[in-house]
């Protein structure tokens, strides 16, 4: 899962590649599959909270025992230590509930509550109600801004004494994805540089992050949820993500790619 690491930004794992494990077979069996679906399974949840359906015949519950086979390539992508591992694992999880929260379709016409005296107003009238404010919202920045960066979001590779010797420097910052979230980075961010390969890119998300109250309990209730945004040094840039730099390796150290232009809102 995402790890703090300023107020509303959180940082994943840096991709470091494939690194084959000594010792560590390509297969799973089914006791490793049953923990790859239990520890998956939570994360959904918390991700998309509407769904319901947690029996065997359920699509959801589905693409979790299939990406709890595909989980046993993930296991080439880390150290030998099992908790980097584990973490692999819960990454991909939110990578699928993002993509199962894409962009709402045009076409599909907003409807909001309406209100007259006796209503009930119980939590599924205010959710409706949220729901069209946010989607008004992300309609008017896709038509009207488009997707890139706003303002700020500079990155940068520092020198420094540590045995990489550097650091990413992420200053703050306002972008719209491609789904006309807002995101803001509201102080510099550092990251690590990745511990091998030529390339990679500093990319950021949107996320919806609900509350400690939640990760405190067992329970899908919480008091809010946290409008946050997820920075990451990748080596491919999912539809949910946006890059915002791109690194490069040469003689040894990572600088910032000069002709790669990251997108800019206003410009599409």
């Amino acid at each position: 899962m995402p790890e703090f690491l300023a107020p509303g930004v959180y940082v994943e794992e840096v991709d470091a590649g494939l690194t084959p494990i000594p010792g560590v077979s390509t297969s799973i069996d089914i006791e490793t599959a049953r923990a790859l679906i239990a520890a998956i399974k939570p994360t959904v949840e918390r991700a998309q909270p509407g769904w319901t359906g947690f029996n065997d015949s359920d699509p959801g519950i589905t693409l979790i025992q299939l990406f709890a086979w595909l989980a046993e390539g993930l296991l080439y992508r880390s150290s030998p230590d099992s908790e980097r591992r584990r973490k692999a694992v819960l990454r991909a999880a939110a990578d699928m509930a993002a993509a199962a929260g894409a962009c709402a379709m045009e076409r599909e016409t907003l409807k909001r509550p309406r209100y007259f005296a006796g209503r009930l107003i119980d939590a599924a009238t205010l959710q409706l109600e949220q729901d069209y404010q946010l989607e008004k919202r992300r309609r008017h920045n896709r038509a009207l801004h488009g997707f890139g960066i706003v303002s700020g979001l500079e990155v940068r590779v520092d020198a420094t004494t540590d045995p990489d010797g550097g650091r990413i420097v992420v200053e703050p910052g306002y972008a719209i994805d491609t789904c006309g979230e807002e995101i803001a980075v509201p102080e510099s961010v550092h990251l690590g540089l990745p511990a091998d390969g030529d390339a990679a890119y500093v990319s950021v998300r949107h996320w919806d992050r609900p509350c400690a109250e939640l990760l405190a309990s067992a329970t899908l209730d919480v008091d809010c949820i946290e409008e946050a945004c997820v920075i990451a040094v990748v080596r491919d840039v999912l539809p949910s993500t946006m890059a915002i730099a791109r690194l490069v390796r040469s003689n040894g150290r990572w600088t910032i790619d000069a002709a790669f232009v990251p997108p800019r809102a206003g410009s599409t």
